[in-house]
């Protein structure tokens, strides 16, 4: 592996996502992500940290087509989360695959997101076409 690539773990329901960050000082494989550990950076119970590489992980740099990142930015980029956190995790607006695409591709992302996201616009508009957008008193439903 190399700094820098994306590590996929499938769950039930969703996927979750880290970067590897290479070995530490004892030798170990170490990634960073978001983690449901407090912490100092811990934002809505979730906080960025390096630790150790988990098992049952698959690698999956080819992330939507983008370009990534010199290594030398996705390292400014691991620091600069590390130091200033990542924000307020958010399940459909900063999660852990928002993170780790921010680290390599410096863009924050999510297919999983934007698929729950795409799902409830197609649900909202199945809803106006079916019962008429005025039943609900706007066409331009959010979920």
């Amino acid at each position: 592996m190399n700094f820098g690539d994306l590590l996929s773990y499938a769950r039930i329901g969703y996927t979750h996502w880290a970067v590897y960050t290479g070995k530490n000082e004892k030798g170990e494989n170490t990634v960073v992500e978001f983690t449901g550990e407090k912490g100092p950076n811990s934002k809505a119970g979730a906080t960025v940290k390096e630790g150790p590489l988990k098992e049952n992980f698959t690698v999956k740099n080819q992330w939507h087509e983008e370009t990534p990142k010199s290594e030398a930015e996705m390292r400014a980029n691991v620091e600069k989360v590390l130091r200033d956190g990542a924000g307020k995790y958010g399940i459909l607006d900063n999660n852990c695959e928002h993170l780790a695409t921010f680290i390599r591709y410096g863009k924050a992302q999510s297919l999983q997101a934007n698929r729950v996201l795409n799902t409830a616009s197609d649900f909202n508009n199945e809803i106006a076409d079916n019962f008429g957008a005025s039943a609900f008193g706007s066409s331009n439903m959010k979920f």
